[in-house]
């Protein structure tokens, strides 16, 4: 009798219940271990695919605060596509760092002469929008899942003046919604300013018209917006103004514009903006920039000048050990000479840190051939392009 309690306890101790099993252990595992655990059971299965539950592993991620250091890229080079680790534990003496690049298997098809832009990436979900914007694509390189979406009609046509379209995707935890939103503004002919903004949903999946309040403005931003804090934003202009001289901001929670201005802010060509954890960068044609939390500036930093950058840089974030990821287009022949413009370049991926006394702040990671470049901070996630989060 007395072996028979024992027994009986020892089988109560060795019981794991399901939610603790779901909730404290399958929800820490990586994207592919969860992939092969949905074999155990039908009841896992269903379990492991839901949305619920890709919601709860997105949220145990170390990677999801937007603060978190990064330690994966998403890479777009002309129609390839990559993911690209580092770790700065790991980090390469050898300096062979494409060892760390990962070509991607593309599940979804182009029409032969178009291309598609980088709209955003977000809780793993790759946005990617063709040249026309006949439509945005969703990708969950993870899962390999994909879904595409039609503009069903909110394209708008102008005979004159065609207007600049800005993009941005991202996830409004307020409403629990996953938001496209893409914006036609114009800078001359008749009505300048903002034209149109639509928002498409994946909750409803359904498109709407919203009213702006900021008419007279114009952004530019080669189509893609910062993801903040579940806020985009772009650089623009008041319609009489010049270039970067405002940065416009959309709350995907509540839809709403908002526009700042900072000291900095005295440029003649386009701004370009990035992100640093929870701070905006801005960056200048002497490779100056500036992190801020809108509208105070934090630092100002002004980046290697051997780094050879023609064009602003973009900054996509920052290392465990606090160096920062940065792009832009590289010469090696770059001899301030009139005809040095003409030199082949490249579109590169350099780690700089801003802490060494070293000469040389900055490593060379990638180089690709100069053409339709975007990258953005990414890591893995369950969480689908189709299904209606819940």
């Amino acid at each position: 009798m007395g072996d028979k309690q024992s027994n009986n306890a020892t089988t109560k101790q060795n019981y794991l219940p399901d939610d603790l099993i779901n909730q404290e252990i399958l929800t820490r595992l990586p994207v592919k271990s969860i992939s092969r655990f949905k074999l155990v059971s039908k009841q896992w299965y269903f379990t492991l695919s839901s949305s619920k539950f890709a919601k709860d592993h997105l949220i145990k991620s170390p990677f999801y605060h937007p603060s978190a250091p990064v330690n994966t890229l998403f890479i777009k080079n002309g129609n390839d596509y990559y993911l690209f680790s580092y770790d700065d534990d790991n980090d390469q003496i050898s300096g062979n760092y494409e060892d760390n690049l990962v070509k991607l298997d593309v599940v979804f098809r182009v029409r032969d002469g178009n291309y598609l832009e980088l709209t955003g990436c977000c809780n793993g979900l790759i946005c990617l929008t063709p040249a026309f914007s006949e439509y945005f694509i969703l990708w969950n390189p993870a899962t390999r899942k994909v879904h595409k979406y039609e503009l069903d009609g909110y394209l708008e046509s102008f005979v004159a003046f065609m207007p600049c379209d800005v993009y941005g995707f991202g996830y409004a935890s307020s409403v629990d919604d996953y938001k496209y939103v893409r914006i036609l503004s114009r800078l001359f002919g008749d009505s300048p300013g903002i034209i149109a903004v639509h928002v498409f949903s994946l909750r409803s999946k359904s498109w709407r018209k919203i009213d702006s309040d900021i008419d007279n403005y114009f952004l530019y931003s080669r189509g893609q917006g910062v993801l903040i804090n579940e806020k985009l934003y772009w650089p623009g202009c008041c319609v009489e103004g010049s270039y970067g001289d405002v940065i416009v901001s959309f709350d995907l929670g509540t839809e709403t514009f908002a526009i700042f201005t900072y000291p900095n802010l005295e440029l003649l060509e386009p701004l370009m903006l990035g992100a640093v954890g929870e701070c905006l960068c801005t960056f200048g044609w002497d490779n100056s920039m500036d992190i801020l939390k809108p509208p105070t500036i934090i630092e100002s930093i002004s980046l290697p000048k051997d780094l050879q950058l023609d064009i602003p840089s973009v900054m996509v974030g920052y290392t465990r050990t606090g160096k920062f990821f940065v792009t832009g287009l590289f010469s090696e022949s770059d001899d301030g000479s009139p005809d040095s413009f003409l030199m082949p370049r490249s579109s590169i991926l350099a780690l700089i840190d801003l802490r060494t006394e070293s000469t040389q702040q900055y490593t060379m990671l990638l180089k690709f051939e100069a053409g339709s470049f975007n990258i953005a901070r990414y890591f893995p996630s369950l969480v689908s392009p189709s299904l209606i989060p819940t």
